[in-house]
């Protein structure tokens, strides 16, 4: 058989799981405390150089990563704390800009205010619905 009912059951599962949180904000928001975490903590080797970004700046990037990312992960497993966690990454992002290495050279700033705002856009598909019988009262 080309298509296996367990293969295609996992993937109904995992479909229906990421409609009933903000799947996509909160993947944003874990990839833009990546990013702000990324500069501070990497050594690139470009020919015999060592190039070694390390700043007085790195414990703030390290909670400001890791702050997002909390963020990302509690907006993704806990749907309804997607109003704290939106906003608090809204700031972080922010203050990240200036206080991070640029926000992870502008990218993770960008992502993260991304991320905070579909976060903060969604609306929960089942708690929206309503009802038929509703609808044809008028």
């Amino acid at each position: 058989m080309l298509i296996d009912e367990h293969a295609f059951g996992r993937r109904a599962r995992f479909s229906r799981w990421r409609r009933d949180r903000p799947f996509w904000g909160a993947t944003l928001l874990v990839a833009s405390g990546l990013l702000l975490l990324l500069p501070a903590y990497t050594t690139f080797h470009v020919g015999d150089v060592l190039i070694t970004i390390s700043t007085i700046s790195g414990v703030s990037t390290l909670l400001l990563g890791a702050l997002m990312v909390l963020c990302g992960v509690a907006s993704l497993l806990r749907p309804s704390v997607k109003l704290p966690a939106g906003v608090s990454a809204m700031i972080i992002a922010l203050v990240a800009l200036p206080a991070a290495n640029f926000g992870g050279f502008i990218i993770g700033t960008l992502l993260g205010i991304v991320g905070a705002s579909l976060v903060l856009a969604w609306t929960d598909s089942t708690s929206s619905r309503v009802p038929a019988d509703e609808l044809s009262r008028g």
